[in-house]
């Protein structure tokens, strides 16, 4: 039998912080197109947590948790509230994430420029490494719907990444 990963404990949900904070911004930024406010989205998303963390400890990956709680204050255009200002810095300032550099900037800015919708499925499945049935599961959308998304936002991403080649004939 597979014991959890996570406790209850403090340590523990420090330890998910510092191991996940900056992925999580990246996914988010990369779905969302904004990355100060997908750092804001996650930083809400941890103060969320911390009240939940008894509950989510238990669940196979609180990282989905995390994410999907991001997600949905940046869809909704959320502002940090003020006493989630005070809860996030009990466990100091957020890391300082590097920006992204060289093709992933390229990669970012075509992604931009798809719907959020195939955006959303793109990076699950491709940057944070999901199953087609897990991506749904988080979406509460069909397996299908997720298949569709996929193949669309790929087709879409084709010409936005290409690059050209000088002719030198």
């Amino acid at each position: 039998m597979n014991m959890p990963r996570w406790d209850s404990s403090e340590e523990s949900l420090r330890e998910l912080y510092v191991g996940s904070y900056g992925r999580l911004v990246s996914v988010v930024a990369a779905i969302c197109g904004d990355r100060d406010a997908a750092e804001e989205a996650v930083q809400e998303a941890f103060v969320r947590l911390m009240v939940k963390w008894g509950q989510v400890s238990a669940f196979d990956d609180p990282e989905a948790w995390i994410r999907k709680v991001a997600l949905g204050f940046v869809s909704k255009g959320r502002r940090k509230l003020r006493n989630g200002q005070r809860a996030a810095t009990r466990f100091g300032p957020p890391q300082q994430v590097p920006p992204a550099t060289g093709d992933a900037v390229d990669v970012q800015r075509a992604l931009r420029q798809l719907p959020v919708d195939q955006r959303h499925v793109l990076v699950l499945v491709h940057v944070v490494g999901m199953t087609v049935e897990a991506a749904a599961t988080e979406l509460s959308v069909p397996v299908g719907t997720v298949k569709s998304r996929l193949s669309r936002g790929r087709a879409a991403l084709v010409p936005l990444l290409a690059e050209e080649v000088p002719d030198h004939g």
